[in-house]
């Protein structure tokens, strides 16, 4: 639930939550959630230092935050904020803006490790729970200040209509004043000795919060003296976050905050089964990026969409809904007038480690796709409000080749990629144009495709 400054609520009113906290600790590291907040993360810290995490209000705290249609939300007989009026469906994992805390359902701590199950809140609305339970599973690391974050969203909604791709965010992360510096690595060339960079949204401070691709996977909230907290992410490269109000001080109560959030574009069906995880450092810019570069994948990208879209969305047109068993992506247009648009996920890779494509698909007809590349995206376009990876700045017909296909089932069609126009450096996505009757099962990056089955 992004943060605008002069539109936040209240604070929390003041209570005693000695009670409804829970902690998990080892000699590195120690991660509190709140009961009385969803079960959502309210503390990390060192064993007896200071509390990183800001919980001004029910919006803050690290926890989980999806969102659908429709655009402008709202329930009968239920009020919404004014300050989020045009707000969609939004449910988060601590409660509304008007301070309704989400119900947890239960709650385990076994191991070093915690589970959390919370029917969450709508944010922008009043007491308004979500038709949804979240869970979430966190695993300390024996071997340093990190951890694991698991997050399971399972949808229940009677609202069945299929609603187009939203920026989830996975999760969202809010610190307090001190920990003011948004720092992470946006170069070409990941893990080769390159300086991170610190991201500043000064330029329409405090909204919207800066997009960037992290290419390393990870982003990081820290002090002057350049400690503070990671998030390496590995099924997502496109990042959130900024700062709102007086950098350098506020404590956990303090309307001053910074905020990071690892972005997956994804369609949510209404009884969709959505996970993801990523990792959680304490410590310094080297700490935080030597676990990036240990969790992250190291050969190129690939998908299969037998169970899953991961993150894969359209301009265009719609599927058949969740889950995909097997069938692969088969999109309808919404325009018959314009083809569909498959448009993939913000990634990472070099051009040289990927020089071919191989394609899984199936076709009633032979016929042709077209397949684009995006690159590296400029500060302007960072910058850029209307930033989104289906939005068609991205995608230009020099940097696209048309791909003839067989008809038949799941055949497999290789495409040369190296020496193209635009097709250098580093790379952050693809786009497919599919007319109908096309099928997409697999797609996949590398090297050497000429013999991609498995």
């Amino acid at each position: 639930m992004p943060l605008v400054a002069g539109a936040a609520e209240q604070p929390m009113p003041e209570k005693d939550t000695a009670s409804t906290q829970v902690f998990v600790e080892n000699r590195f590291i120690r991660v509190g959630i709140d009961l009385r907040l969803g079960g959502a993360i309210t503390h990390v810290s060192e064993p007896g230092g200071a509390n990183l995490i800001n919980s001004f209000d029910l919006g803050r705290q690290i926890q989980q935050s999806y969102y659908s249609g429709p655009p402008n939300y709202q329930r009968e007989g239920k009020q919404k904020s004014p300050a989020w009026k045009a707000f969609p469906w939004n449910p988060i994992q601590t409660g509304d803006a008007y301070h309704n805390g989400s119900k947890v359902l239960d709650h385990q701590v076994r191991d070093g490790q915690l589970y959390v199950k919370t029917v969450p809140m709508l944010w922008p609305m009043n007491n308004d729970a979500g038709e949804c339970v979240m869970e979430t599973w966190i695993k300390l690391s024996q071997d340093g200040p990190s951890f694991q974050y698991r997050a399971r969203l399972s949808n229940a909604r009677n609202d069945t209509t299929q609603y187009g791709p939203y920026n989830q965010e996975v999760p969202a992360i809010y610190v307090n004043g001190p920990w003011h510096k948004l720092m992470t690595y946006t170069g070409d060339r990941p893990f080769s000795g390159g300086a991170a960079i610190e991201v500043r949204n000064d330029h329409h401070e405090p909204w919207p919060w800066v997009h960037f691709v992290g290419t390393e996977g990870w982003a990081a909230l820290v002090n002057d003296a350049g400690t503070g907290i990671g998030v390496c992410a590995t099924g997502a490269s496109e990042f959130h976050g900024g700062f709102s109000g007086q950098r350098g001080s506020g404590g956990e109560k303090s309307a001053n905050t910074g905020y990071m959030s690892p972005i997956a574009t994804e369609i949510l069906d209404h009884h969709i089964v959505y996970d993801y995880s990523c990792t959680m450092v304490l410590g310094n810019l080297e700490q935080i990026r030597a676990v990036a570069r240990r969790v992250m994948p190291k050969t190129p990208p690939s998908w299969t969409f037998d169970n899953s879209r991961h993150g894969w969305t359209y301009d265009n047109g719609a599927d058949a809904g969740w889950p995909l068993a097997g069938k692969g992506l088969t999109v309808k247009a919404t325009d018959i007038t314009r083809p569909v648009r498959l448009v993939g996920p913000f990634t990472f890779w070099r051009a040289e480690t990927a020089a071919q494509l191989a394609l899984r698909v199936s076709s009633s007809t032979a016929g042709t796709i077209k397949v684009f590349w995006r690159g590296m995206p400029s500060v302007e376009v960072a910058k850029n409000s209307d930033w989104g990876p289906w939005k068609t700045q991205w995608w230009k017909l020099e940097h696209s080749i048309d791909v003839k296909i067989p008809a038949g089932t799941k055949q497999w069609v290789s495409v040369k990629l190296a020496g193209l126009p635009g097709y250098t450096g580093g790379m952050t996505g693809l786009a497919i144009d599919v007319p109908d009757g096309v099928t997409i099962h697999d797609v996949r990056l590398a090297a050497d495709t000429t013999n991609p089955s498995p």
